[in-house]
């Protein structure tokens, strides 16, 4: 198989953390000199619900579910996504496709604003969310944020979600939120 094998290390689960993963490129392109030159079909793996890419170097998502869909048959089926110390910097739409995940470990990257978590409201499933170890984790009001943000979190940074921080957090939402109106939330 091209680019980098992936450990498999339970059923459904593909690893590829620890492997010095800089661009995501890599899962499909090798530039081993024995496949220069050839071209080599993609064998994708099959029923896979969880994907650890942890511990790399990867500071882009750019086309993340496009090299995915080369490795992992219905790749929107994933329900387990770590995405755990990289040098990730936001988001986007690049986790639109999948709508199944509900674990989403983000945790010590670089993401920095507010603005760059909206995205994750378009994961409907969404119940299990790490961030902690980024630097927007460390802002003020980022918990009644989140919260706020992603109404069907039970988990976010390993901790439960109570009711008394969901009526926080609409609290914060109908108070706070009013005085950032002229401000971008990007900026936060």
């Amino acid at each position: 198989m091209p680019g980098i094998p992936p450990v498999l290390t339970q059923a459904q689960v593909v690893d590829y953390s620890f492997m010095e993963i800089k661009n995501l490129k890599e899962l499909v392109d090798s530039d081993s000199p024995e496949e220069t030159g050839k071209a080599q079909e993609i064998v994708k793996l099959k029923g896979m619900t969880s994907l650890r890419i942890s511990s790399n170097e990867i500071d882009d998502l750019e086309n993340f579910h496009k090299y995915i869909d080369m490795v992992i048959e219905n790749a929107t089926d994933l329900q387990w996504l770590d995405l755990s110390y990289n040098k990730i910097p936001r988001i986007g739409l690049t986790m639109e496709p999948f709508k199944n995940v509900s674990v989403l470990y983000l945790q010590a990257n670089n993401i920095s604003k507010f603005g760059d978590l909206k995205a994750l409201a378009n994961l409907p499933s969404l119940t299990n969310l790490a961030l902690h170890g980024n630097p927007v984790a460390a802002k003020k009001h980022y918990r009644n944020y989140v919260v706020h943000l992603l109404p069907r979190l039970h988990k976010l940074d390993f901790s439960c979600i109570t009711k008394k921080e969901r009526v926080r957090s609409q609290t914060w939402a109908q108070i706070f939120r009013k005085k950032l109106k002229g401000k971008k939330e990007d900026d936060e």
